[in-house]
């Protein structure tokens, strides 16, 4: 009688550990999935950054270059903005201003 109430505790003590080794995989899994979806959130927001970070190198890229040519025209060729009474608007024969 004392070896079945032993045997008895045994497979007891081993059901608990099954069912504390199942509870521990499926939390672990679930841990696993949510890290999974925020690594992908982070990817995404990465890849966005890296499009963003793309369009304003060439937008500095763009400015820097105007300015460059706008620096060069006054320098090399003594270009200037021409004074207001120099500028002389056109209209097409027919347009009415407005």
């Amino acid at each position: 009688m004392r070896a079945a109430v032993k045997r008895h505790r045994t497979v007891i003590a081993l059901w608990l550990a099954v069912l504390a080794s199942a509870l521990a995989v499926v939390t672990v899994r679930h841990e696993n999935r949510l890290a999974f979806i925020e690594w992908r959130a982070a990817e995404a927001a990465q890849l966005e950054l890296q499009a963003e970070q793309g369009r304003l190198l060439l937008e500095r890229a763009t400015w820097a270059g105007r300015r460059n040519v706008v620096d060069d025209a006054r320098a090399r060729l003594q270009m200037a903005a021409p004074a207001a009474d120099h500028i002389i608007t056109l209209r097409r024969a027919g347009a009415t201003g407005g």
